[in-house]
């Protein structure tokens, strides 16, 4: 509970007294004004049902048995002052059964409405507390969930990208050139998840000016469009990583990823045939191998990339992006 609290909920509790004090005295000067310019001046005693009900009714169903009871008593009092019962009946019972008979019924009718109008309303604040309850349980819950999500996909990378022998690697290698479409996609995207320790990853290749992304990790959850093109020309001119550690290079990869490799085709004039994007890298693998590590992995990418009867299955993917 914040210390402002305490102080706020007096206050509230007053300006709700205040603005039911000033209803109540608006409807019981309205109706003494209209009977005095327009009515018999004898608080309707010829109106059935008399106008005083009025404020007892929107009282004690708007705010409850207390606000009811208020106006039954200012109506009561208004009554009592401008009622037109004739004083002179035979009876003197008969009279004050006429002058008690209204204000019983007004304090009664406050009393049951008022009642109801607070049952009400605690039903409403015990519904309205059990709503905000289930709520925060259902915001938790969506948290734990989002987290077990996470820690599973941690757990199913770790597994992924832990350390392989080197049978493995090398039946994943002798696979490729005879595997064909989601095959080789499968193949090539776990030996770039095995080599990155990393799922969430971009491949692209450059076309028409343009880098088409071709192939992606199965953490990879970023868009489908291809790469800016300040980016590309960046990597065309400089033929280097560009890391989101180094501040300079640090607006270029804005809302693209940490790592641009760029695939380059060895030649008498090597060219950019594509870029791989790694948009997360886990904290072990940032350490001083890692441009090694990456120039190494893209040394061997690039003949998948460069080569169109390998990259032949992968192409539905770019010309979905276009």
């Amino acid at each position: 509970m914040s210390g402002g609290e305490p102080v706020a909920r007096p206050r509230a509790t007053l300006r709700r007294a205040v603005r039911i004090g000033v209803e109540l005295l608006v409807m019981i000067v309205l109706l003494l004004v209209i009977d005095r310019l327009w009515g018999g001046q004898d608080g309707f005693v010829g109106f059935q049902p008399n106008p005083y009900w009025l404020p007892v009714l929107v009282m004690a169903v708007t705010y409850g048995s207390w606000a009811g009871l208020a106006a039954a008593g200012a109506a009561t009092l208004a009554w009592l002052a401008t009622n037109g019962v004739d004083a002179n009946r035979g009876d003197y019972f008969d009279y004050m059964f006429a002058i008690s008979l209204p204000p019983l019924l007004w304090y009664t009718a406050a009393v049951i409405l008022g009642e109801a109008t607070d049952s009400r309303k605690r039903s409403i604040r015990r519904l309205t507390m059990g709503k905000q309850v289930a709520k925060r349980n259902m915001d938790r819950l969506i948290d734990a969930f989002h987290k077990l999500a996470q820690n599973n996909r941690v757990l199913q990378l770790r597994i992924a990208t832990e350390d392989r022998t080197v049978s493995e690697a090398l039946a994943l290698a002798a696979r490729l050139p005879h595997a064909t479409g989601l095959e080789r996609q499968g193949i090539l995207r776990a030996m770039v998840t095995m080599a990155c320790h990393s799922d969430n990853f971009t491949c692209y290749r450059l076309q028409s000016g343009r880098a088409w992304p071709v192939l992606f990790g199965d953490g990879c959850h970023q868009q489908q469009r291809p790469l800016p093109d300040a980016l590309s020309a960046a990597l065309r001119e400089r033929r280097t990583i560009i890391h989101a550690a180094i501040p300079a290079d640090r607006p270029l990869l804005s809302d693209v990823g940490l790592l641009a490799i760029p695939l380059v085709a060895r030649g008498e004039e090597p060219r950019l045939e594509g870029v791989l994007i790694l948009h997360h890298l886990p904290f072990a693998t940032l350490g001083p191998h890692l441009n090694a590590d990456m120039a190494a992995l893209a040394g061997w990418l690039v003949s998948h990339v460069s080569d169109n009867s390998l990259l032949g299955d992968l192409a539905p993917l770019r010309e979905q992006s276009v």
